[in-house]
C-alpha cells in the first residue's frame, strides 16, 4: 500500500462552495487504476482542506500524476499553500491498528474495479 496526503488552502470562495465541487468531481477518482480510496479533508476553522489517497502500490500512485485530475490540483489557482506529501505503509503494525486487520489488497482492488 501507499498513501498520498495532500492539504491547501481555497483563496477564494467558502468552504461550502468548496464542498460542493468536491461532491461533484468525487466520482472521477473511482477511475484512477489502483486507488483502494479517498478521505475527503476540512478544517474551516483553519482554512485547511485536502485528502488522504490510499493506493495499491507506489507505481499506481505515480501514474495517477499523469492524469487531468492531478493536473488541476496542482494547477488551481484557487488553491493556496498546496502540500502533497507520499509515503510507504508498514504493514506489521497496520495489521493490528487497521479495521478488519488489514489493509484492503491489491486484488480486492482490481475485483472492484471490474465488477
Amino acid at each position: 500500500m501507499y498513501l498520498r496526503i495532500v492539504t491547501f488552502g481555497l483563496a477564494a470562495g467558502s468552504a461550502a462552495e468548496y464542498r460542493e465541487q468536491a461532491a461533484g468531481i468525487a466520482g472521477a477518482f473511482t477511475s484512477w487504476p489502483g486507488l483502494q480510496g479517498k478521505i475527503w479533508l476540512a478544517d474551516e476553522r483553519r482554512n485547511r482542506f485536502g485528502g488522504v489517497y490510499l493506493f495499491a502500490s507506489k507505481e499506481d500512485a505515480d501514474r495517477s500524476r499523469s492524469t487531468p485530475l492531478h493536473a488541476g490540483l496542482t494547477g488551481n489557482p484557487g488553491f493556496t499553500d498546496l502540500v502533497i506529501e507520499e509515503f510507504d505503509t508498514l504493514a506489521a503494525p497496520t495489521a493490528v491498528t487497521w479495521p478488519g486487520g488489514s489493509l484492503p489488497s491489491p486484488m480486492a482492488t482490481a475485483a472492484r474495479s471490474r465488477g
